[in-house]
């Protein structure tokens, strides 16, 4: 055991407690939208959200700590401030850190809607209870040129995976705004 705590003399703890609030929070607004949007009930719909959300934050953490150390040492710097302390270090790339947040939010949102809309098409697979049920628009008009007439126009599941996930990631943008005011 005193190995371990050699090895890992930091934890950042305030962090940890920080992300479980926010994944609370993701899973119980987007359990409400799935549920409104897929006409689920109130347990499978928290179920997939819950599912989703922790598999989201999975794979962004690996991907994180994958990244992390091939990063510059001042931008690891940085990030090492903001999971520690809530603040950015000053240094040289203090003044550009507002781009890279607003850039790096971006690059979340859409990783995590294509991390969640995958999973939960894995998901339904995978328990045999298919709500995704792409609508296919039949071809009214016959000399217009189609490249597929069987391909899917519009998929139920992509729409409520994006709503939700644009309502979750509002919803903890609001929390990081009031606690960055707060502190």
């Amino acid at each position: 055991m005193p190995l371990f705590i050699d090895e890992a003399a930091v934890l950042p703890l305030k962090a940890i407690v920080f992300q479980c609030l926010l994944l609370l929070v993701a899973i119980a607004l987007e359990a409400i939208v799935l549920r409104r949007q897929l006409r689920l009930g109130f347990q499978p719909s928290i179920r997939y959200a819950a599912t989703i959300n922790l598999l989201t934050v999975v794979l962004g953490w690996v991907l994180f700590l994958g990244i992390e150390p091939l990063l510059p040492e001042t931008v690891r710097t940085q990030i090492i401030s903001y999971v520690l302390f809530g603040d950015f270090y000053p240094n040289v790339l203090s003044d550009r850190m507002g781009f890279v947040v607003v850039l790096t939010g971006l690059v979340a949102f859409f990783l995590t809607l294509w991390t969640k809309v995958t999973a939960l098409e894995w998901l339904t697979w995978l328990l045999d209870k298919p709500i995704v049920k792409p609508v296919v628009e039949k071809n009214t008009n016959r000399f217009r040129y189609r490249r597929s007439s069987s391909a899917p126009t519009s998929s139920p599941h992509v729409l409520a995976v994006l709503e939700a996930n644009a309502f979750s990631f509002s919803a903890v943008l609001v929390i990081l705004l009031l606690r960055h005011g707060l502190s």
